[in-house]
């Protein structure tokens, strides 16, 4: 069943996408949607064919994602992009035929689509609607790893060099200051300081608190919009695999935890509160 728009009366022109898909569209909202369709109009048409009874112009754009484009700048409702991929591609036709009003109605979806996209993939599109303010909020959930497989994700291609560069600066200075933060805590960490009573001997708390601290990095690494009751499941189990210190030491494991909680929220709020340059 056809669209909508496509049903409206008196088109005049027929765009044809890359397979051979045909859309009958119409010259007048093309022209007022996009200068680049308006120029295109402004020279003469190929003549209509026999079977087409209408021009036909060749755009070799992707059909699913022309389709959205043109029911966008159709007075229809706009549709609702859920794919990354598919919204990468009509954001890259809207810059193809400056069509600036697509990317405007797409910009009203963002705070609808976040939930559907990584903070990776957030940060490319809101860097592609020109909205780099925006972009810095989700640049502080992104994690090394997700910068890693940008290089093969199509979204990469919606960013400049400068967009990526600011972005891997920002996690790096936010990677040195959570060392900055880990070293500094390093004496808090000591389980002696937390126990029941006196332990004459420190060896295995050390260790222990090398086990916390390790636990907690690699939690707000993965993932530095992490929440506390999250991390603290990690930190949990990784306290069930040590040995009690030779000493019988009882440690006491809510101070353990209200330790680790401190450190976590500090890593959290550094990154909230790292400025975005």
């Amino acid at each position: 069943m056809a669209a909508e728009w496509q049903t409206l009366p008196g088109a005049d022109i027929i765009l044809r996408a890359s397979g051979g898909k045909e859309f009958h569209a119409h010259k007048l909202i093309l022209s007022l949607a996009s200068p680049v369709f308006r120029d295109m109009f402004s020279v003469p048409q190929p003549p209509p064919t026999e079977s087409s009874k209408l021009p036909i112009v060749d755009v070799n754009d992707p059909p699913e994602a022309l389709e959205i484009f043109l029911q966008t700048i159709y007075p229809t409702r706009s549709p609702l992009i859920t794919d990354a991929e598919m919204l990468v591609t009509v954001l890259r036709l809207a810059d193809k035929y400056d069509a600036k009003d697509v990317l405007e109605i797409h910009k009203e979806h963002l705070s609808s689509l976040s939930r559907n996209f990584t903070p990776i993939e957030m940060y490319t599109i809101l860097c592609a609607c020109g909205r780099e303010d925006e972009a810095g909020a989700a640049a502080r959930g992104v994690s090394f790893a997700s910068l890693d497989s940008l290089d093969s994700n199509p979204l990469l291609q919606l960013i400049t060099i400068t967009q990526y560069q600011r972005l891997v600066s920002f996690m790096t200075a936010r990677d040195r200051r959570m060392r900055e933060i880990v070293k500094r805590h390093q004496g808090q960490l000591q389980l002696r300081g937390w126990s029941n009573h006196w332990c004459p001997s420190d060896a295995s708390h050390q260790l222990y608190s090398g086990i916390i601290t390790a636990s907690l990095q690699a939690a707000f690494e993965a993932n530095p919009c992490i929440q506390v009751v999250e991390a603290l499941n990690v930190v949990s189990s990784a306290t069930l695999t040590f040995s009690p210190c030779k000493d019988n030491c009882r440690y006491n494991l809510q101070g353990l935890q209200n330790c680790a909680e401190r450190l976590l929220e500090e890593f959290v709020t550094m990154a909230r509160e790292l400025p975005w340059k």
